[in-house]
């Protein structure tokens, strides 16, 4: 009679069979998918991502399994149609160009305009970000919201507002702001209070743009967006996608939606220079209520030998 450890090895045998000749059917699976994603893409039409969605319509046939089973292989399946989608968007030649088309503006401005509400954690982080501006200007506001309505109004094109701070974390009134005046964060910057709080700081615009920092003066490049999503839209696939395209989770904060019970509102900042445009491509594919907070830099905080801040 065969010993445990036997039957364990007969079973590891058969295991590695059954993971080779999967392996096989995935390989042509992704093949099949990557051919689709490239027939699509020859495809002339005003609408690209509506096209592409239209590959993932309709029900899976049901799988013939045993009723033991059925859990297991839908589960299964169901990851697999979820990859599915993440070999499409990457090898689809449909760009998500459009989607930044959408925050482009015609409006010109003079000089490198910067509102903020004035006081001196917000002084340095001014110093810091016009570093990276042509010829800026301040100018200061008496309100928050009135910083925000200049941007809004395009009467200026860069305004500062504080995003979270070391005692409270995420500013969760002037996270509202920023999707209430449509703003997109462009740079950030960490500022130190003699009492040892530090605030972090945005700088941000009407429309979507990459300001370059050099790998010396930067923390990282992050990308932020907000996803509104129902009980039947699950994060965790929003989160194996950033990766699968080269971004790594920052940070995540949820907020309550409070006329909804069965929505949630997600505010995630990823790490990382991955894949974008697959990225966001694939979540107009999946979650086309996601929008984009911003695309940024996080400048290094630099101290002077005293222990304040330089500028």
């Amino acid at each position: 009679m065969a010993s445990i450890e036997e039957k364990n090895l007969i079973i590891d045998e058969n295991l590695q069979k059954n993971d080779e000749s999967l392996a096989v059917s995935l390989e042509k699976r992704a093949a099949h998918i990557a051919e689709r994603a490239a027939l699509i893409g020859q495809d002339v039409t005003d609408d690209p991502i509506n096209a592409c969605k239209l590959c993932f319509v309709g029900e899976r046939k049901p799988i013939d399994c045993i009723l033991d089973n059925k859990k297991y292989v839908d589960a299964v399946f169901d990851s697999v149609s979820a990859y599915d989608k993440l070999n499409f968007a990457e090898h689809s030649t449909a760009t998500s160009a459009s989607i930044f088309s959408n925050y482009e503006t015609e409006t010109q401005f003079d000089a490198d305009t910067v509102v903020y509400l004035k006081n001196p954690l917000a002084d340095i982080a001014y110093n810091n970000f016009s570093k990276f501006l042509n010829d800026p200007r301040a100018r200061y506001e008496d309100s928050f919201s009135d910083v925000c309505e200049e941007v809004y109004y395009s009467r200026a094109p860069y305004c500062i507002l504080p995003t979270e701070n070391s005692e409270e974390g995420r500013l969760a009134a002037f996270g509202n702001m920023i999707r209430k005046y449509e703003l997109k964060i462009v740079l950030t910057y960490s500022v130190e209070n003699a009492n040892g709080k530090v605030t972090r700081f945005a700088l941000l615009k009407r429309e979507l743009a990459k300001i370059e920092c050099k790998s010396s003066i930067s923390e990282g490049e992050f990308v932020e967006i907000g996803l509104r999503l129902g009980e039947d839209q699950m994060l965790h696939r929003v989160l194996a996608a950033a990766n699968y395209f080269g971004f790594n989770l920052n940070k995540i904060d949820s907020l309550p939606i409070y006329y909804s019970e069965k929505e949630y509102y997600f505010d995630v900042v990823f790490k990382g220079n991955g894949k974008l445009d697959r990225f966001l491509f694939w979540l107009e594919l999946e979650v086309p209520g996601y929008e984009i907070i911003g695309i940024y830099t996080q400048i290094k905080t630099v101290k002077n030998r005293h222990g304040g801040h330089y500028g």
